[in-house]
Protein backbone atom coordinates (compact mmCIF):
# COMPACT_ATOMS: atom_id res chain seq x y z
CA UNK A 1 0.00 0.00 0.00
CA UNK A 2 1.49 3.47 -1.09
CA UNK A 3 2.16 5.67 2.15
CA UNK A 4 1.25 9.57 1.69
CA UNK A 5 0.66 13.08 3.15
CA UNK A 6 -2.05 14.96 0.82
CA UNK A 7 -2.00 18.67 1.69
CA UNK A 8 -4.91 20.73 0.29
CA UNK A 9 -4.20 24.20 -0.43
CA UNK A 10 -6.93 25.45 2.25
CA UNK A 11 -4.13 23.82 4.84
CA UNK A 12 -0.93 25.66 3.83
CA UNK A 13 0.37 28.29 5.85
CA UNK A 14 1.66 31.24 4.21
CA UNK A 15 4.44 33.80 6.12
CA UNK A 16 6.18 36.68 5.27
CA UNK A 17 9.68 37.52 4.59
CA UNK A 18 11.54 40.52 3.82
CA UNK A 19 10.99 40.45 -0.07
CA UNK A 20 7.33 38.55 -0.24
CA UNK A 21 6.06 35.64 0.92
CA UNK A 22 6.97 31.86 1.61
CA UNK A 23 4.34 29.01 2.01
CA UNK A 24 5.72 25.20 3.12
CA UNK A 25 4.39 21.87 1.58
CA UNK A 26 6.67 20.18 3.99
CA UNK A 27 9.33 19.95 6.31
CA UNK A 28 10.92 16.33 7.61
CA UNK A 29 11.33 15.03 9.99
CA UNK A 30 8.01 15.99 11.71
CA UNK A 31 8.98 19.22 14.22
CA UNK A 32 11.98 20.27 12.53
CA UNK A 33 11.79 24.27 12.18
CA UNK A 34 12.77 26.04 9.20
CA UNK A 35 14.51 28.60 11.00
CA UNK A 36 16.68 26.21 12.40
CA UNK A 37 17.99 24.74 9.65
CA UNK A 38 17.77 20.98 11.59
CA UNK A 39 15.41 19.69 8.49
CA UNK A 40 16.79 16.82 6.31
CA UNK A 41 14.66 18.13 3.71
CA UNK A 42 12.07 21.18 3.15
CA UNK A 43 9.71 21.88 -0.14
CA UNK A 44 7.99 24.98 -0.55
CA UNK A 45 7.28 27.94 -2.68
CA UNK A 46 7.52 31.29 -2.52
CA UNK A 47 7.08 34.85 -4.01
CA UNK A 48 9.98 38.02 -4.58
CA UNK A 49 7.83 41.10 -4.74
CA UNK A 50 10.63 43.55 -4.66
CA UNK A 51 12.56 44.40 -7.74
CA UNK A 52 15.90 43.30 -5.99
CA UNK A 53 16.77 40.66 -3.49
CA UNK A 54 18.95 38.84 -1.49
CA UNK A 55 19.01 35.71 -0.41
CA UNK A 56 18.91 34.03 2.60
CA UNK A 57 22.02 32.61 4.36
CA UNK A 58 21.53 28.66 4.35
CA UNK A 59 24.80 26.76 6.14
CA UNK A 60 24.50 23.18 5.04
CA UNK A 61 21.78 23.43 2.83
CA UNK A 62 21.64 22.68 -1.09
CA UNK A 63 19.23 24.55 -3.05
CA UNK A 64 17.17 23.52 -5.84
CA UNK A 65 15.30 26.73 -7.20
CA UNK A 66 12.68 26.65 -9.96
CA UNK A 67 10.79 29.87 -11.57
CA UNK A 68 7.06 29.14 -11.93
CA UNK A 69 6.34 32.56 -12.73
CA UNK A 70 7.76 35.52 -13.90
CA UNK A 71 12.05 36.06 -14.65
CA UNK A 72 15.03 35.90 -12.48
CA UNK A 73 18.29 36.79 -12.70
CA UNK A 74 20.41 35.25 -10.01
CA UNK A 75 24.19 36.19 -9.07
CA UNK A 76 26.26 33.65 -7.42
CA UNK A 77 28.69 36.64 -6.37
CA UNK A 78 32.26 35.46 -7.53
CA UNK A 79 30.85 32.21 -8.96
CA UNK A 80 28.45 32.78 -11.56
CA UNK A 81 25.21 34.66 -13.18
CA UNK A 82 21.94 32.99 -14.52
CA UNK A 83 19.05 33.91 -16.10
CA UNK A 84 16.21 31.79 -15.50
CA UNK A 85 12.93 31.55 -17.63
CA UNK A 86 9.35 29.28 -16.86
CA UNK A 87 10.28 26.32 -14.85
CA UNK A 88 14.26 26.59 -15.74
CA UNK A 89 16.50 25.26 -12.12
CA UNK A 90 19.34 26.51 -10.61
CA UNK A 91 20.92 24.27 -7.69
CA UNK A 92 23.33 26.04 -5.73
CA UNK A 93 25.10 25.71 -2.30
CA UNK A 94 22.66 28.26 0.34
CA UNK A 95 26.25 29.29 2.10
CA UNK A 96 27.00 31.45 -1.86
CA UNK A 97 26.43 34.92 -1.06
CA UNK A 98 23.46 35.31 -3.74
CA UNK A 99 21.45 38.49 -4.89
CA UNK A 100 18.48 38.43 -7.45
CA UNK A 101 16.62 40.39 -9.80
CA UNK A 102 13.26 40.13 -11.03
CA UNK A 103 9.75 39.27 -9.69
CA UNK A 104 8.90 35.81 -9.09
CA UNK A 105 7.15 32.71 -8.09
CA UNK A 106 9.69 30.01 -7.52
CA UNK A 107 9.50 26.13 -6.35
CA UNK A 108 12.32 25.16 -3.85
CA UNK A 109 13.69 21.87 -2.63
CA UNK A 110 15.85 22.26 0.54
CA UNK A 111 18.57 19.49 1.51
CA UNK A 112 20.73 19.02 4.47
CA UNK A 113 23.81 16.67 4.79
CA UNK A 114 23.49 13.32 2.73
CA UNK A 115 20.48 13.93 2.35
CA UNK A 116 19.84 14.73 -1.72
CA UNK A 117 17.07 15.66 -3.59
CA UNK A 118 16.35 16.77 -7.47
CA UNK A 119 12.97 18.62 -8.60
CA UNK A 120 11.32 18.75 -12.47
CA UNK A 121 8.19 19.97 -14.47
CA UNK A 122 5.60 18.22 -15.95
CA UNK A 123 3.23 20.41 -18.48
CA UNK A 124 0.08 18.08 -19.45
CA UNK A 125 -2.97 18.57 -21.40
CA UNK A 126 -6.44 18.04 -20.65
CA UNK A 127 -7.08 14.05 -20.93
CA UNK A 128 -4.14 13.28 -20.93
CA UNK A 129 -1.92 10.60 -18.30
CA UNK A 130 1.89 10.00 -17.84
CA UNK A 131 3.60 8.08 -15.37
CA UNK A 132 6.65 9.53 -13.07
CA UNK A 133 8.72 6.80 -11.83
CA UNK A 134 9.74 7.59 -8.28
CA UNK A 135 13.40 6.57 -9.40
CA UNK A 136 15.53 4.26 -7.82
CA UNK A 137 17.02 4.54 -4.03
CA UNK A 138 14.33 7.11 -3.57
CA UNK A 139 12.75 7.59 -0.17
CA UNK A 140 10.31 10.03 -1.04
CA UNK A 141 8.27 11.50 -4.28
CA UNK A 142 6.64 15.08 -3.46
CA UNK A 143 4.05 16.28 -6.66
CA UNK A 144 3.01 19.79 -6.20
CA UNK A 145 0.03 20.69 -8.65
CA UNK A 146 0.84 24.71 -9.42
CA UNK A 147 -2.16 24.95 -12.06
CA UNK A 148 -4.94 22.68 -13.40
CA UNK A 149 -6.86 19.68 -11.99
CA UNK A 150 -6.13 15.87 -12.20
CA UNK A 151 -6.38 12.56 -10.67
CA UNK A 152 -3.21 10.62 -9.24
CA UNK A 153 -2.91 7.19 -8.95
CA UNK A 154 -0.20 5.22 -6.95
CA UNK A 155 -0.48 1.64 -5.98
CA UNK A 156 -4.50 1.27 -4.70
CA UNK A 157 -4.36 4.46 -3.84
CA UNK A 158 -6.50 7.40 -6.02
CA UNK A 159 -6.11 10.86 -4.86
CA UNK A 160 -7.52 14.53 -6.91
CA UNK A 161 -5.54 17.07 -6.87
CA UNK A 162 -6.70 20.76 -7.45
CA UNK A 163 -4.61 23.70 -7.53
CA UNK A 164 -1.58 24.65 -5.12
CA UNK A 165 -2.85 21.41 -3.54
CA UNK A 166 0.41 18.68 -2.72
CA UNK A 167 1.26 15.16 -2.26
CA UNK A 168 4.19 13.02 -0.83
CA UNK A 169 4.43 9.45 -1.24
CA UNK A 170 6.60 7.39 0.77
CA UNK A 171 8.39 5.33 -2.40
CA UNK A 172 10.88 2.95 -1.89
CA UNK A 173 8.42 0.29 -2.74
CA UNK A 174 6.32 1.83 -5.34
CA UNK A 175 6.87 1.33 -9.17
CA UNK A 176 5.08 3.87 -10.60
CA UNK A 177 2.75 7.38 -10.06
CA UNK A 178 0.16 7.94 -12.77
CA UNK A 179 -1.18 11.12 -13.55
CA UNK A 180 -4.25 11.52 -15.11
CA UNK A 181 -5.09 15.64 -16.38
CA UNK A 182 -8.56 16.86 -16.17
CA UNK A 183 -7.97 19.96 -17.07
CA UNK A 184 -4.28 21.54 -18.78
CA UNK A 185 -1.61 20.99 -15.55
CA UNK A 186 1.55 22.70 -14.66
CA UNK A 187 3.35 20.09 -12.49
CA UNK A 188 6.05 20.18 -10.27
CA UNK A 189 7.82 16.55 -9.22
CA UNK A 190 10.48 16.57 -6.49
CA UNK A 191 12.28 12.82 -5.56
CA UNK A 192 14.19 12.72 -2.24
CA UNK A 193 16.73 10.83 -0.84
CA UNK A 194 17.22 10.26 2.63
CA UNK A 195 20.09 10.87 5.23
CA UNK A 196 20.37 8.24 6.95
CA UNK A 197 21.20 9.97 9.89
CA UNK A 198 19.44 12.43 12.35
CA UNK A 199 19.07 16.46 11.13
CA UNK A 200 19.43 17.71 14.54
CA UNK A 201 23.05 17.22 14.63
Amino acid sequence: MAKFIHVKKNQLTTVTWAGGTTTQLFIFPEGAEYTKFNFDFRISYATVEVPESTFTFMPGVTRHLMILKGMLNIDHIGRYQKQLNRFDIDVFDGEWPTKAKGKVTDFNLMTRGETTGQIESHLLPAAVSKSILPGKNFNYTGIYLFAGSMNVKAGPENLILNESDFVLFTTETLEQIELNASSPCEIIVSRIKLNQGSATD
